[in-house]
């Protein structure tokens, strides 16, 4: 394993690191990469040296593609808990990078706040709360568009993707029962819901649901 291909790999990367980058003439003087292997590229934490932050390394993306010949915007870097550290995705192409900057964010992970972790496994009032705002701007955007008034796609894309890792990540947590009519409540139709989820959540397919039952 020590001499496997892989390894040899992540070592090369790191030698052009050492070499285009953290060198005395790099962009990132002083810095480290500890990197891995991805079927879409590579991706690794970088260790910043005093004085660096992480828009030091967002400014020094296009030298960082360079380097390695990858496209111009196929760098992806993201800050980290500790201020003096970045994890940087590299992708063999540009769109890689497009579609990882697409990722909906924030998820649905339980947390009532955003630095505190959650206790229990069951869904939070904060997880309801984001998902019927989500569903809401979805709905905004489904309407405007089924009425022909116009509307940025790429925006409906994005509250699209949203809502359905909000449904996904909150149905680990919830009954089918409770997201149904949580979204019944927002008014959404079944049409603009993705198909296996509404298949999931059993969502009525009749243009005006029955409203369900306050509890």
């Amino acid at each position: 394993m020590e001499d496997s291909a892989y390894l040899r790999d992540c070592e090369a990367l790191r030698t052009v690191w050492i070499e285009r980058i953290a060198g005395t003439d790099g962009p990132l003087p002083g810095s480290d990469l500890d990197p891995l292997i991805t079927p879409q590229g590579w991706c690794g934490h970088v260790l910043l040296a005093e004085g660096q932050r992480a828009a030091t390394v967002i400014e020094a993306a296009t030298d960082i593609a360079s380097a390695y010949d990858l496209p111009d915007g196929s760098i992806v870097v993201r800050t980290m808990a500790e201020n003096r550290q970045v994890f940087l995705w590299a992708y063999a192409t540009k769109s890689g990078a497009d579609y990882h900057l697409s990722w909906p964010h924030p998820v649905l992970d339980g947390s009532e706040f955003v630095d505190i972790k959650r206790e229990s496994s069951g869904t939070t009032l904060f997880d309801l709360v984001q998902l019927t705002t989500w569903a809401r701007a979805h709905k905004e955007s489904w309407e405007a568009i089924r009425a022909g008034r116009d509307q940025d796609v790429q925006q409906f894309v994005r509250r699209f993707t949203r809502l359905r890792a909000g449904i996904v990540d909150i149905l680990t947590r919830a009954k089918p029962q409770q997201v149904r009519e949580l979204l019944l409540r927002v008014g959404l139709d079944r049409a603009s819901l993705p198909n296996d989820l509404a298949e999931q959540i059993g969502y009525p397919k009749d243009r005006d649901p029955t409203i369900p039952i306050p509890r």
